[in-house]
């Protein structure tokens, strides 16, 4: 009878069960008080001990204040006689769960079922007292769960008493916590590694939500970022509260830098970065009008400033400079390309001027006015709204090119509307041409000549003329082809 269950040992039979006699019973409840001397340490059995231990573990956290160990319901005697036998053996070294369970259902505890002693390893773990380790890595709360409610996994669990972190090194945590985020923690251990674990998650969630835009680009901080995520991820990974107060400490001066790096990286994504922006897009803005910013001194000098606050990695100290020297460089740019624009608009509305008149001799009808105009009024407009002195350059050539298409275009038009006639007289310094057709007369203009673009730069084979000879050379190859030109009965256009 002694080797049974212990649930009824050291209990009174029940008073409808039949006892074979009063000196059995009495032997009995003998053999069990002096066997089993702590089985009444468990005054409270649970009805369902694995159910309690799930529920114990799914409580709000670890060394939460509102666990209560001290009330019946506890069972204190008996977990205090764990929490002793703890202290003693798994100080130093881990102790097997299975062991514990084995230890406390033999002689003088008689604790059975096994599901009773997990139940106060359970609320020993919970009360951060002790650590449940398995596969050489700390328990949490919820992965504690199916190793603590299934028999065959003691052995893979062992036990270590936790430490805590003594007064010096809290106080000095605390005062680490306010520098790094300008607020006392909590005065016990584990709320203050609570506070640190929230604020250095703000930190991540932060940095995360920057990495993306800090990849990008001429933006800075990718980095400092990547190594600072690193650095939080590891130290949010220490689950034991002595050593996450350990390891912070140790690492103090690492952690000082790296709030200095995220307060800087914080304050330019979220105040300085439509600055930032507006400096890159301006920088990007002047690039094309760069051979000609550089010969300004005033100019030059602002754009290498900007440049290098650009691909500065910590640029955050010389932010508040980019503005004046945007400015700077702005007025130079605004001033050339007024005057680039300027000059390119007069030279095309000499083009204009030229076309019009052709259009007038030929007494030209509006529709052909309008597809002769057309390309230049175009490129006029288009000169007037550019920014970029390259692209005024581009479109004053292309001017040259429209001019032609003009000129050819009349005469197309005034070929196609011309009919052979015999007896054509030209009245001398006159530009039309008599037709006789009988008793009338029909006045007809003359065609524009076709155009040869002569590349003046083309005729000669040196980039730089040096003396009075190569200077003749040249002079004499150019007034060859604009001779050749005009007697194959062209009009010469250098360009």
């Amino acid at each position: 009878m002694v080797t049974g269950d212990c649930y009824a040992l050291g209990q009174k039979l029940p008073s409808k069960a039949v006892a074979p006699s009063t000196q059995v019973d009495d032997l009995v409840n003998y053999l069990v008080s002096n066997t089993y001397t702590k089985l009444t340490y468990l005054k409270v059995r649970q009805p369902d001990p694995i159910a309690e231990i799930k529920a114990i573990l799914m409580t709000n956290s670890i060394g939460q204040s509102a666990l209560a160990l001290g009330g019946e319901e506890g069972n204190p005697l008996a977990l205090n006689e764990m929490r002793e036998y703890l202290h003693l053996k798994a100080s130093q070294s881990r102790v097997l769960l299975s062991d514990v369970v084995d230890r406390f259902s033999g002689k003088p505890w008689g604790w059975k079922p096994e599901w009773e002693s997990v139940l106060l390893i359970a609320r020993l773990y919970m009360a951060g007292e002790i650590k449940l380790i398995s596969d050489n890595a700390d328990l949490e709360p919820k992965s504690a769960i199916e190793p603590l409610t299934k028999s065959v996994r003691f052995k893979q669990v062992s036990i270590l008493k936790r430490k805590s972190a003594d007064a010096a090194q809290l106080k000095r945590a605390r005062e680490l916590h306010k520098d790094l985020f300008s607020m006392l923690g909590r005065e016990d251990e584990d709320g203050l590694v609570a506070d640190f674990q929230d604020n250095l998650s703000l930190w991540q969630g932060k940095l995360k939500e920057y990495a993306h835009l800090a990849s990008t680009k001429h933006h800075p901080g990718k980095s400092v970022i990547d190594q600072t995520l690193s650095r939080i991820a590891k130290q949010l990974a220490i689950c034991d509260s002595f050593e996450f107060i350990e390891s912070i400490l140790t690492h103090k001066d690492e952690w000082l830098d790296a709030a200095e790096d995220i307060h800087d990286l914080i304050s330019f994504y979220t105040t300085q970065l439509t600055t930032w922006r507006r400096m890159i897009d301006s920088l990007q803005r002047f690039e094309p009008n760069r051979p000609a910013l550089i010969k300004e001194s005033v100019a030059a000098n602002a754009m290498l400033q900007l440049e290098s606050i650009r691909d500065n990695p910590t640029p955050y100290s010389q932010i508040n400079q980019i503005e004046a020297l945007i400015q700077s460089v702005e007025a130079v740019n605004a001033t050339l390309v007024e005057s680039k624009r300027e000059h390119a608009l007069l030279l095309l509305e000499k083009k204009i001027a030229e076309v019009s008149q052709a259009l007038d001799e030929a007494h030209a009808q509006a529709d052909l006015r309008n597809r002769t105009l057309h390309s230049l009024q175009h490129i006029k407009l288009d000169i007037a709204a550019q920014t970029s002195i390259p692209q005024i350059h581009y479109l004053q050539e292309q001017s040259g090119t429209a001019l032609d298409s003009a000129m050819d275009m009349i005469t197309v038009a005034v070929n196609a509307a011309a009919k052979p006639q015999p007896l054509a007289v030209k009245a001398p310094g006159d530009n039309t041409t008599v037709i006789n057709l009988g008793s009338a007369q029909v006045s007809q203009t003359v065609a524009p000549k076709p155009a040869k673009v002569i590349r003046a730069a083309d005729l000669s084979s040196k980039s730089y003329l040096e003396t009075e000879a190569e200077v003749e050379e040249y002079l004499v190859k150019l007034k060859a082809e604009l001779l050749a030109a005009i007697r194959a009965g062209q009009r010469a256009r250098i360009q």
